[in-house]
């Protein structure tokens, strides 16, 4: 249940908001895909085969979601950041078993939801 409160899977977006533990600024996207790969090591329970595979694709996804923040246009950075996390769980769902998959999935969904529920 750990996994729900701190993972985020669609989100490079809530790790890239979270500021570091040392005064505040952000957290390099390395750290924040090392905190991201560590959680899916735990809740997940990866093998040591697929935990460098998905720190590799955490760290792609997390810096393509940071350079999409860039974009100054808010639907077409929505949009490429949409598309960045389709691309990303297609990746995953080539390292996970199909039960981590669903985990993952489930996981992504809750977060979703208490996004939206955060913003009302």
């Amino acid at each position: 249940m750990a996994l729900m409160i701190l993972f985020i899977f669609s989100g490079s977006a809530i790790f890239a908001q979270q500021h570091d533990n040392m005064g505040g600024g952000r957290a390099t996207p390395e750290d924040r895909a090392k905190r991201q790969t560590e959680m899916m090591k735990e809740n997940l329970k990866l093998t040591a085969a697929q935990e460098p595979k998905i720190a590799a694709i955490n760290l792609k996804y997390v810096k393509k979601n940071d350079d999409a923040r860039k974009i100054a246009d808010t639907a077409v950075q929505r949009k490429t950041m949409l598309t960045n996390n389709t691309q990303k769980d297609a990746e995953l769902k080539g390292v996970l078993t199909a039960d981590q998959f669903k985990s993952y999935l489930r996981f992504v969904e809750e977060m979703k939801a208490r996004r939206r529920g955060m913003q009302h």
